[in-house]
């Protein structure tokens, strides 16, 4: 029987892994991340909430959720098959769409996020999809982890509008039936051309499970070194991001004007992807860890005092490059310094290590605007933070990018 590794066309069969960790991210991101905003109002409405109430029981519940169950989704990840996990993430996720449908206490809605969303997410969201991809590349993991991680910005760029329409024409619960029928959709397409590992798709023996290596990697100082400057670059760009419009629009610019920033970052965090995923092959993790966080103090000084909107969109564009650029930063990062077998564990077990910078960094420059009158305070600190980051890369051990 021919090998199933190539293609007939001759291409590796780890760029079919590639393509399907890019349906995953589109899925995910598109379908929970990118609509938290979107059914804030119509759930508000329905169920006498406020829209910070409900952020509170759909965004804040699943982020923290997802935090405690990470580290054990790495680790099963990691020893067990991610087919199967996957599958099971991808039902999970499709059955708590469903049941948003048939709900009727503003309550329900927090178990389901804290359940469904929360293993969703995990098991077939971004840590699946980049193991996935880890799984099948050592050389060129930068550029092969990018290039997957453009299913994050399809899915910001097509659900919203999509889902909005549903909302309008049909109604909430007949979007969240759009949604299960999407992401259940995926299930087939998992079934039948997903392998775990090379040796898979050769029908060689799989490598024996990896074992339990939390000691091992708790005591690593590269653990948290990538933790630590991880957790500040995303924070960053996701405080920077949420304020923007709100920034663009205490300097005069419409509403509907400004909403062009998010278009420009989108689109430059697809470049920020691939241009920063190339960079981590050729010039190695630990330099390429820099131009993320070298962007980001760029957008902080372009929106330094009262910037006019041609200023505000050039910030955005790299805001955009270094949201796009630190994600498969951070996967070559992890794939680098702890290898194929354990990157799952190391992953999930640092994704708790990013919430709390998270979740600060946006209300934290929204409460220095309204207390100061102005955003420069909060840009300072992030800058400063940034500058704490770039003082503990050298700290990490040179790894051969040969």
């Amino acid at each position: 029987m021919r090998s199933t590794t190539l293609q007939n066309n001759g291409i590796y069969y780890g760029w079919v892994i590639v393509a399907l960790a890019m349906m995953m991210h589109a899925i995910v991101t598109g379908g929970t991340n990118a609509l938290y905003g979107v059914f804030a109002l119509p759930l508000s409405e329905a169920f006498g909430l406020s829209r910070a109430q409900v952020l509170g029981v759909t965004a804040s519940i699943a982020m923290i959720a997802s935090g405690f169950i990470s580290p054990f989704a790495g680790l099963w990840l990691s020893r067990h098959s991610p087919k199967k996990l996957i599958m099971l993430g991808c039902i999970a996720l499709s059955l708590g769409f469903f049941a948003m449908t048939a709900i009727n206490q503003w309550w329900h809605i927090a178990v389901i996020y804290a359940v469904s969303w929360s293993v969703g997410n995990t098991l077939f969201g971004a840590l699946a999809a980049n193991t996935s991809v880890s799984n099948w590349f050592e050389a060129g993991r930068g550029k092969a982890l990018g290039i997957a991680a453009i299913g994050m910005s399809f899915g910001s760029f097509s659900f919203p509008p999509l889902i909005t329409w549903v909302i309008v024409t049909h109604g909430w619960r007949a979007a969240y039936a759009v949604l299960g029928c999407i992401t259940l959709a995926a299930l087939p397409v998992i079934l039948r051309w997903y392998r775990d590992r090379p040796e898979a798709a050769k029908d060689a023996p799989a490598p024996a499970p990896t074992g339990n290596h939390w000691r091992e990697i708790l005591t690593s100082r590269d653990f948290w070194l990538i933790g630590i400057c991880i957790s500040i670059c995303f924070a960053g760009f996701n405080g920077l991001t949420i304020n923007l419009i709100p920034m663009a629009v205490d300097q005069g610019t419409s509403p509907t004007t400004a909403a062009w920033l998010m278009s420009v970052a989108a689109s430059f965090s697809v470049i920020g992807k691939i241009l920063f995923g190339l960079s981590a092959d050729t010039l190695g993790p630990r330099k390429a860890l820099m131009l993320p966080l070298a962007t980001l103090i760029i957008a902080c000084a372009l929106l330094w005092g009262n910037p006019d909107f041609y200023l505000m969109l050039t910030a955005a564009a790299f805001i955009g490059l270094s949201s796009g650029g630190a994600i498969p930063v951070w996967g070559a990062l992890i794939g680098s310094y702890f290898g194929q077998q354990k990157f799952a564990q190391v992953m999930g077990m640092m994704n708790p290590l990013l919430v709390p910078l998270i979740v600060a960094c946006a209300p934290f420059i929204s409460w220095v605007n309204e207390t100061t009158g102005s955003y420069n305070t909060a840009l300072a600190t992030i800058m400063a933070v940034i500058g704490l980051a770039f003082a503990l890369i050298p700290l990490l051990r040179p790894v051969n990018t040969t």
